[in-house]
């Protein structure tokens, strides 16, 4: 009975060790996955925010963060001490470079947009495509809705045609041009954030519904992207980008030309040559906001050097200390 007693307490004991070990592997595990799950709900996040968002991530991951602890470092394994000049030096330069390379152009342009108009946005082969397709238009009197229903029409049955090498279907046509027309009106009227995302919902909606259409209508998927749009040229040449860009290129060239095209008796004007000095005009539009994206751009990050120098002092403080350990060692 003794002798029981003892392997009854001496399995207790081993079941009490298991279970302790089961429960750290357990715990460890969880940790693991909320570690897993916060890593993944970030880089979503990072992934969301756009190009903008992702360089700056990466630019503080890779190049910011490591370089300003190294700056922070310099000397230390001579003096004990943190590297003040030096650290200041790197993270003025390191934290100032990035952001401002990728915030200036993009302030630059949103300025430039609302000032002028968002085909200062568009591509110059997408102008010069645009204006070619509106000149294509009958030469009738169109009020601005009738012109902008017709326009996005006409830019629809030829991004289809192109796309899928063959005349589409009008019911595909009539689907993407309503499309088109109702993203278009949500886009320019989008403010607060539920009217963003609901646009960014029906941007998301066409992409699924042009994917659709080139699916069950062309014939020979080699070598092409379903979520490129390709198009017409003035010189009968094709060219390709993609359809969501695309289709804000419809809707901004549609509105800008209303804007500036409309008569007096609220007609549009579709003469040639009102269309040729329309393209011409964003075409030196679009030139000079690409030139001041890169002067200002180029100038706000001369005045990164002046700061840096002014905090860190002339002499370059990374290699300050290291000088001055070698000649105290040298005077030994």
């Amino acid at each position: 009975m003794k002798l029981n007693a003892i392997n009854n307490t001496n399995v207790n004991r081993q079941n009490k060790i298991d279970n302790k070990k089961n429960n750290k592997a357990y715990n460890n595990n969880q940790n693991f996955c909320g570690i897993a799950d916060s890593a993944t709900v970030f880089w979503n996040f990072v992934d969301a925010g756009g190009r903008g968002l992702q360089f700056t991530v990466e630019d503080m991951l890779g190049t910011n963060i490591p370089r300003t602890y190294k700056g922070a470092m310099s000397g230390y394994k001579y003096t004990g001490k943190i590297n003040i000049p030096s650290l200041l030096q790197e993270a003025i330069r390191e934290f100032l470079t990035g952001p401002i390379m990728t915030i200036a152009p993009i302030a630059i342009l949103n300025a430039a947009t609302r000032m002028t108009g968002k085909t200062a946005d568009t591509h110059r082969a997408n102008i010069e495509n645009l204006s070619y397709l509106a000149g294509q238009l009958p030469k009738e009197e169109n009020t601005p809705e009738v012109f902008k229903e017709k326009f996005i029409k006409k830019s629809v049955e030829d991004l289809l045609e192109q796309t899928i090498s063959k005349t589409p279907d009008k019911a595909s046509v009539e689907t993407l041009s309503e499309g088109i027309l109702n993203y278009g009106e949500l886009a320019s009227k989008a403010k607060t954030k539920p009217e963003k995302k609901a646009a960014k919902e029906a941007l998301a909606e066409l992409q699924t519904t042009f994917e659709s259409i080139v699916k069950s209508q062309k014939e020979n998927f080699n070598g092409r992207d379903l979520q490129k749009a390709r198009y017409s040229t003035y010189n009968g040449k094709n060219g390709t980008t993609a359809f969501s860009n695309y289709v804000s290129y419809i809707t901004n060239y549609a509105n800008d030309y209303i804007r500036t095209n409309t008569t007096k008796s609220n007609t549009i004007d579709l003469a040639e040559k009102t269309i040729n000095a329309f393209q011409t005009s964003w075409l030196g539009k679009r030139g000079l906001v690409i030139g001041s994206m890169i002067g200002l751009t180029g100038v706000a990050l001369s005045v990164i050097p002046k700061l840096y120098t002014f905090a860190s002092g002339k002499d370059n403080p990374t290699g300050k200390e290291i000088y001055a350990e070698a000649e105290r060692r040298g005077g030994k």
